[in-house]
């Protein structure tokens, strides 16, 4: 279905109308950058429309042009955005004002930057209801308690004289949409409202915003990049590449019965719940792209290999990251009792005492050529651990066995030699690299600094770990910032494999990837698993993923492991409570089997 297919009949169902929109981005450099590029769509009343793309599709963009927000040097060029029979575009700015909030609510991404440090989120909600409505300030303070309750928010009037900082990032989302909504608008425009929670804060969330949408009658604009978010709340799809709209429908079309390439590419590059395989399709394997942006028509399965598309073994052997790894195998890493407290900051929300139990009584291992899931929440105590068998923390209590050697008696200097056999892979690529290096540098100043190397033949094998990593030669001389965001991805693991580890923790390493990008990646780890028989603590919040590559799991909360067993174990037959809402979190692989809303 192209671009142009929309249903311009039954304008009283529409509740927006978007037709031939256009918002191009003028750099200084002279280029012209068509974010959005002659899009139209409708969003029915009373339904969920998905906007569905990756990263530089111009989704955010279609959304702040809708509002006319897009920031210099972006400018909407054309086209109509038509609400309640009114072509917003045409708007002045104090009309256009009179419109957001009080007509069209909006939720983002990062509610810290949305909310206003400064002030508590009472005086931010009553601030919006008295823009919109001629009511005192007692009335709009009456009216923001009840929107904190509505939006299932503990303790209302607490959280009224609560300041953004003091809240988790769940209660955040969901102040946040008090305020999107406290005005009564008839379209909601959600950008990303669930990308930065935990899945079980998520589908709170998710399950949230339908019901309020069935409550008060609300039209909601849902943009996101992840397919679960989609099959579980979409009554439409539209899917963004490039600035275009490729494909639309009704969502179980969509997954059923995808026609456009990039929707196919898309669906069948994430790892799913229950279908393991050796290795994931990636975007360039399902598709084949051309000239202008322009996207043929996708490879038949049978041109790609079998190693691609055959399923794991029952045992998993065979899947991503299991490596076939003996049960008796020797531990290359035993952590034992292992706890590390840290001052606790008191604040709103904040339990009694003077310590944050981060990680408590901790005991697992992690056997040669083995890849271990540590999944859990926001807070669990996840990253802490993964930072203190390291030593980047100093520990409480407990033992680090690396390799027979106690992590924590060594010295400096021999804790130094041992850095080269133990890596840390960093959540976020970009703030792990120096942006003033160039990447060969920022690469080869590690194995020039623990003598792996010499001045000499440096950049050979510099290269040579980038190859390994999915890059080529070219990328020595260039700059962090030159790279996108799974580039970096790449260079950063590139970066810890130089040094040859036996041992390696990744940190959400794909968790702000688009879902082709997080595909390469998983594959990556696999692919350097096979071949250097490396060892990995794979730290996630996404148990697909770690479903995916990981042969056995340790359930991480406050502080404690709660579960660990093999991936199917746990998956299939778990115990702990925590675990089992994990799991119930997850969001459908498909809208046939969603478990919000319907």
């Amino acid at each position: 279905m192209t671009d142009e297919t929309v249903n311009d009949n039954e304008t009283n169902d529409v509740a927006l109308s978007v037709r031939n929109l256009r918002t191009y981005f003028y750099p200084d450099d002279g280029t012209v950058k068509k974010a959005v590029d002659d899009v139209s769509f409708d969003v029915r009343r009373g339904r969920v429309c998905c906007l569905i793309g990756e990263s530089g599709s111009g989704k955010s963009a279609t959304a702040m042009s809708i509002i006319n927000l897009v920031d210099r040097p972006g400018r909407v060029v054309g086209g109509s955005v038509t609400f309640d029979g009114t072509d917003l575009l045409k708007l002045d700015a104090k009309a256009l004002r009179k419109v957001r909030g009080a007509r069209i609510g909006m939720i983002f991404q990062e509610p810290m930057h949305s909310l206003d440090p400064v002030f508590t989120i009472g005086e931010q909600l009553i601030e919006t209801i008295r823009a919109h409505a001629d009511v005192t300030r007692d009335e709009a303070a009456k009216r923001s308690v009840e929107w904190l309750r509505r939006v299932d928010l503990p303790n209302p009037e607490a959280i009224m004289t609560a300041y953004p900082h003091e809240l988790s990032g769940g209660m955040l989302q969901r102040a946040m949409i008090a305020i999107a909504l406290c005005c009564g608008p008839k379209l909601l425009i959600a950008d990303e409202p669930t990308t930065a929670l935990d899945v079980t804060v998520q589908a709170q969330i998710l399950r949230l915003l339908v019901r309020l949408k069935d409550e008060i009658g609300l039209s909601i604009l849902l943009i996101t990049h992840d397919l679960g978010v989609v099959a579980e709340t979409a009554d439409d799809v539209l899917v963004m590449y490039d600035g275009h709209i490729v494909e639309r429908g009704p969502v179980e079309d969509i997954f059923d019965r995808p026609r456009h390439p990039y929707t196919k590419a898309l669906l069948l590059t994430r790892p799913i719940i229950g279908r393991k395989l050796r290795r994931l399709p990636t975007l360039h394997e399902v598709m084949r792209e051309v000239g202008d942006g322009e996207i043929a028509q996708p490879q038949d399965w049978s041109a790609l290999t079998a190693e691609t598309i055959e399923p794991a073994d029952a045992d998993g052997a065979n899947g991503g990251g299991t490596g076939g790894v003996p049960a008796d195998a020797e531990p290359i890493l035993t952590v034992r009792h292992l706890k590390k407290y840290f001052e606790r900051v008191h604040g709103f929300g904040k339990g009694e005492g003077n310590v944050k139990k981060a990680v408590d009584d901790v005991s697992f291992d992690v056997r040669r050529g083995e890849t271990v899931g540590l999944v859990g929440e926001s807070g669990s105590g996840k990253t802490t651990t993964g930072q203190t068998v390291l030593r980047l923390h100093a520990k409480t209590s407990g033992d680090v066995i690396f390799d027979g050697t106690d992590v924590f008696s060594l010295s400096s200097r021999k804790l130094a030699k041992l850095r080269t056999r133990m890596q840390y892979v960093f959540q976020d690529p970009y703030s792990a690299l120096n942006p003033r290096l160039k990447v060969g540098f920022a690469i080869g100043e590690a194995l020039l600094h623990h003598k792996m190397a010499t001045k000499r033949d440096v950049m050979d094998k510099v290269v040579e770990t980038l190859e390994l990593c999915g890059m080529d030669s070219s990328c020595v001389n260039r700059y962090p910032h030159e790279f996108s965001g799974g580039q970096r991805q790449r260079i950063v693991i590139a970066r810890a494999m130089a040094l040859q580890p036996e041992f390696v923790v990744a940190d959400e390493p794909v968790s702000a990837l688009d879902v082709s990008i997080q595909a390469e990646i998983i594959n990556l780890f696999s692919e350097l698993q096979r071949k250097r028989n490396v060892s990995f603590l794979f730290i996630s919040h996404d148990l697909s993923v770690v479903e995916h590559i990981c042969s056995s799991i340790l359930v991480m909360h406050n502080g404690r492991i709660v579960e660990r067993g093999s991936v199917d174990d746990v998956f299939n037959h778990p115990q702990d409570d925590y675990t089992k809402s994990l799991l119930d979190s997850i969001p459908a692989s498909n809208p046939r089997y969603r478990k919000i809303g319907r």
